[in-house]
């Protein structure tokens, strides 16, 4: 078998590796044997670092995807599901590579931190960090590709691809590893137990396994975490300095250079953004349905200004900005918050018990709620899908829920292309390592 690196063929040449790995050691080319209590939490902070990119990098596929965004001003897309309807996809080939030079920075913060005394508080945290992270980028990898290689370890070998339930099993291992050396959270920007129990749910919900899915919910929603009641406390939480108490989990986003700007994609000052809202949404996402008064409109879309989404401000007042932000360079890039908690347990529960979720999560952002005494199964899930669509609206969410839940029937150009609910393993790494390690995903002829 050929020898490469193990985490995906044609990605990167050795040098290129070699050079990223370095930049985000304290000390260059140190050995994962030499590192120290203070070059361990400096690595620690490094991984955090890369994966603001790798997290923002993947930020709009959902919302695209999933039909909630069209061209913006400065971009003209087609049919959006086409993005990934070839092996060459440019789409799949960098997710990919982005998901597996990650694994291999958060794999070598792993095996430094096995080097370490294992007493110390930064070796405990470098190794809840990795776990934590090491799951969190196999969920962005196995919702996209299903069968993925498995890398526990950086390796120069060739690692098959596994089917997507041991890929499952593997994140939910490491979600159980990073909850012995995590605490309870103190800093929402470093991974926690609570962070743990919030991705741990929504791995449960996406496997079948509805009672745990509940069961780590409900342990984020008794944690002291609070739903925002007004359009201001809603917004607040994409703002740079905030002390909002819905977020579970966000990543920093402190940078002297390289700023990570979300709000470039779809509300840029230089008018030259790639996305806005789909037009059939700007007067049916947030249209009165079971409540009234949603706080969340405001803050997401202004018709005044009908090409931009405004939900990640950028100081811009006179385009349509809802809420002020002082250095929206700074801003945190979300990754989990109490309404993820909220909207999973309700999903998992089902009509009969979820209902009472859904409405207590409600009535924290409406001014009213009228739901029924009763739903089937499918109104509840179009409730859910719905309240999932407003609240995560522009968080790329929207194609993971349908793919989820298999409704693919709220597309309008989807014309029965189910195989693409399973992106397509980029043909140049199969090219380089063989059909038979890394076999195409069914549905796409090379």
């Amino acid at each position: 078998m050929k020898r490469i690196l193990m985490f995906g063929a044609c990605m990167l040449l050795l040098a290129g590796c070699a050079k990223q790995l370095d930049d985000i050691r304290p000390k260059d080319k140190i050995s994962s044997s030499a590192v120290n209590e203070a070059d361990l939490s400096k690595l620690t902070n490094g991984v955090l670092n890369r994966m603001e990119s790798l997290t923002v990098s993947f930020w709009c596929d959902g919302d695209y995807l999933g039909e909630n965004f069209t061209s913006g001003p400065g971009f003209d897309y087609a049919d959006c599901h086409g993005e990934i309807v070839a092996t060459s996809s440019s789409w799949a080939k960098s997710r990919w590579q982005t998901g597996f030079v990650a694994l291999m920075h958060i794999n070598e913060l792993l095996k430094s931190a096995n080097a370490a005394n294992p007493d110390n508080a930064a070796t405990k945290q470098a190794k809840g960090t990795a776990y934590f992270l090491r799951a969190y980028v196999y969920y962005h990898l196995v919702t996209r590709f299903g069968n993925v290689p498995i890398l526990r370890s950086p390796s120069m070998d060739v690692v098959p691809i596994s089917k997507e339930a041991e890929v499952w099993a593997f994140i939910k291992e490491d979600l159980l590893e990073a909850e012995k050396y995590l605490e309870k959270v103190t800093n929402v920007y470093r991974p926690s137990d609570e962070a743990c129990w919030a991705l741990m749910s929504k791995v449960c919900l996406w496997t079948g396994d509805n009672a745990n899915a509940v069961k780590y919910a409900d342990m984020v929603i008794d944690s002291g975490f609070t739903l925002g009641k007004t359009s201001e406390e809603y917004a607040s939480m994409f703002v740079a300095g905030n002390s909002s108490r819905e977020t579970v989990f966000a990543l920093a986003n402190k940078r002297s250079s390289s700023f990570l700007r979300i709000f470039e994609k779809m509300n840029d000052t230089d008018a030259s953004f790639n996305y806005s809202m789909a037009e059939e949404l700007r007067t049916s996402l947030f249209a009165d349905s079971y409540g009234t008064g949603d706080i969340r409109k405001d803050p997401t879309y202004n018709p005044a200004f009908p090409v931009r989404i405004i939900k990640f401000p950028n100081g811009g007042q006179n385009m349509g900005q809802f809420i002020a932000n002082d250095d929206p360079s700074a801003s945190p890039i979300m990754v989990f918050r109490l309404a993820d908690a909220y909207l999973t347990k309700a999903e998992a529960q089902g009509a009969s018990a979820g209902l009472a979720t859904m409405k207590t999560f409600m009535t924290s952002r409406y001014a009213a709620v009228d739901l029924p005494a009763s739903m089937d199964e499918k109104e509840f899930q179009n409730l859910v899908l719905d309240e999932n669509n407003r609240e995560f609206y522009a968080e790329g969410r929207r194609w993971f829920d349908i793919k989820r839940t298999g409704r693919t029937d709220l597309y309008k150009t989807w014309n029965g292309r189910d195989h693409l609910l399973y992106w397509p393993i980029p043909q140049d790494e199969i090219d380089l390592v063989g059909e038979d390690v890394y076999p195409q995903n069914p549905g796409y002829n090379k």
